[in-house]
């Protein structure tokens, strides 16, 4: 557990996380062992979601297609993190990164990740990055380890 001070006191903070994984989740990491990038279409507005999820937020019918994305895309929006939560605990950081929402090629949603190789004070909206994969997958989310710049 983790402690920060807010008016003079000390508010202990916990984040517990109970979810379950569900079969369009399962898909999208059973691809990202492979390095490939999964997201569905919606049947009625075509807009492709990554990741992926059973009911269309837009349209509410469920989505069935299943569509590979490419793993490049454009720097939406961003934001810099002086701290880091693993497992329930808040720890600052001895270095800021850089947290990005990323439109990938092929998709209507952003996908929020890392975004490494670019220093914060020099990340734009608009800077095409590519997907850095872990060396070994696993089939989890920390499979797309990061993006970085395309040169």
């Amino acid at each position: 557990m983790s402690n920060h001070v807010i008016s003079d006191s000390i508010v202990p903070m916990t984040f517990i996380y109970n979810y379950r994984v569900g079969e369009y989740l399962d898909r999208y990491l059973d691809g990202l062992k492979e390095k490939k990038i999964w997201g569905v279409k919606c049947p009625s507005c075509e807009r492709v979601v990554v990741p992926p999820r059973m009911m269309c937020g837009k349209c509410n019918v469920k989505m069935k297609r299943w569509v590979r994305v490419k793993p490049t895309g454009v720097l939406r929006n961003f934001t810099i993190a002086y701290v880091d939560v693993e497992m329930g605990e808040v720890r600052d950081r001895e270095t800021p990164c850089v947290i990005g929402q990323i439109k990938l090629e092929g998709a209507d949603s952003l996908l929020t990740a890392k975004v490494e190789g670019v220093a914060p004070e020099n990340v734009r909206t608009g800077l095409k990055v590519k997907a850095v994969w872990k060396a070994e997958p696993e089939g989890n989310l920390q499979d797309l380890d990061h993006f970085e710049p395309v040169k």
